[in-house]
């Protein structure tokens, strides 16, 4: 079996069957990795730092950096400098801002830790298991790390909320407010959203140009769409007592605008997408918890529910308000 299959097939064993879809399309080897940085990353020596410049040898085979130059770009500052702070190690500044997280294409990063691997030694055919299987390891620790950070959403703002008062009138215009958000432009979106969500994300992997257009499409439509929801929960004032419940409602929102770009994005990045289709799942299972929590807190508060046919069926499906 060819390495580079060898490579890819392993690497998709770790983290989901699915991407088997994918090929070696997406996995784009470096070829203009330094000479000397060929064996960098020795049992031994891929931990260690040659030149003292913030970042091990390991890391210098991925950021394609000179491990025995502190200063591969010679702008004045160290490698090591540059990566934390946010700055390309391999472009002079002013202009050398490395992507947001946000935009951080993860299939290219791993392929190209992938890559340093398969140079360095770790990955090739006649690699001790142990390194082998370790090198695979640490990288998908990477790429769920990335994961974690690129389809998480910040922590919601509060100096941003606007609040009302605790009074049972502020607290029924808020219910009747985010009711209606939820009923109408949430839950009759989510009802079939998981099962023609994963068939779209599937036609991402066929030969149909077509079906890959309007999956590219429907992920980018239901992004406008939750950017949209969550424009008019952010306008809503929100009772003091009812922030947590809100919070709750606000993080489950930005996530599925954060996984759905990402899904949109698919061919540019398939790792990230498998990524979010697993936090997409997630949302899903959150959202009937969070319809108990504020039915309960409906009861407690004793106030009036808001009208319509979801707030009937919870109500029937929970102890009732």
């Amino acid at each position: 079996m060819p390495i580079k299959i060898k490579i890819f097939i392993s690497f998709l064993g770790l983290v989901a069957v699915s991407l088997a879809y994918l090929g070696l399309k997406n996995l784009k080897i470096d070829s203009n990795i330094k000479p000397n940085q060929a064996n960098i990353n020795a049992p031994l020596e891929r931990d260690a730092d040659w030149d003292n410049d913030g970042l091990t040898n390991r890391e210098e085979s991925y950021w394609n950096t000179d491990p025995n130059n502190p200063d591969t770009d010679g702008d004045g500052y160290l490698d090591g400098e540059e990566v934390a702070s946010g700055h390309d190690p391999l472009k002079p500044g002013p202009d050398d801002k490395l992507p947001a997280p946000e935009d951080l294409n993860i299939t290219d990063k791993v392929s190209a830790l992938m890559a340093a691997g398969y140079y360095a030694g770790d990955l090739s055919t006649d690699t001790e298991p142990e390194v082998y299987n370790k090198a695979l390891a640490d990288i998908s620790t990477e790429m769920i790390l990335d994961g974690i950070q690129t389809l998480t959403p910040n922590d919601i703002d509060v100096a941003k909320i606007i609040f009302s008062s605790d009074s049972k009138s502020a607290q029924e215009t808020y219910l009747n407010v985010v009711g209606t958000i939820i009923q109408v432009d949430l839950w009759g979106q989510l009802v079939n959203e998981p099962r023609v969500a994963g068939i779209k994300f599937s036609e991402f992997f066929t030969e149909n140009s077509q079906r890959v257009s309007d999956g590219e499409r429907y992920f980018t439509d239901n992004t406008n769409h939750y950017q949209q929801v969550l424009d008019k929960l952010n306008s809503t004032p929100v009772p003091p007592s009812w922030l947590d419940i809100h919070k709750q409602i606000l993080s489950n929102v930005q996530t599925l605008i954060i996984n759905h770009k990402a899904l949109s994005q698919t061919n540019e990045d398939p790792l990230k997408s498998v990524l979010a289709m697993s936090n997409l799942i997630s949302v899903y299972q959150d959202i009937q918890p969070t319809l108990i929590n504020l039915t309960r807190k409906i009861k407690e508060n004793n106030l009036n529910p808001p009208n319509g046919q979801l707030w009937s069926l919870v109500n029937s499906l929970t102890s009732g308000f």
